[in-house]
């Protein structure tokens, strides 16, 4: 069964979803792989380095929190780098992908070794394409609440 990670083929742009999307936003990360005496990415999901390049990593809390990763098999389709990655998906139309469900190490323990750096802005979809100005800066306590 092939499925399309982003529901509509030919579209460039992966955004996350939700059922209601009532906050949307983009994800920053910065890869550990540089980091010494933590595991890479490809350590962490038992993935062959000199096979696979991962080209989409799903993070997800609906009940418990799961970690997918999606790669694609160099070998069995004769590419080397990420210019002959991107040259199959432009020639075919898609880049074909294994689809790697985690089962360990848990959530919280990929997020805390798989990067160094990690920023999640949401924002109320309604707003999301209004300027926000920060007026001021108060404390939680301050708030009344």
């Amino acid at each position: 069964m092939q499925t399309s990670l982003h529901g509509t083929r030919g579209t460039s742009a992966c955004p996350a979803r939700t059922n209601f999307n009532d906050y949307v936003g983009s994800v920053a990360a910065d890869d550990a792989k540089a980091v010494l005496d933590r595991p890479s990415l490809y350590e962490l999901a038992q993935i062959d380095r000199d096979r696979y390049t991962i080209l989409v990593v799903d993070l997800n809390v609906d009940g418990p929190a799961t970690v997918t990763i999606y790669a694609i098999d160099r070998i069995e389709h004769g590419v080397s780098g990420n210019a002959d990655i991107v040259e199959l998906g432009q020639r075919g139309g898609e880049i074909p992908v294994v689809q790697i469900d985690l089962a360990q190490p848990s959530f919280d323990d990929f997020i805390r070794n798989a990067f160094t750096r990690i920023s999640v802005r949401l924002v109320t979809e309604t707003f999301r394409d209004q300027v926000l100005v920060v007026t001021e800066s108060r404390p939680l306590s301050d708030l009344g609440a």
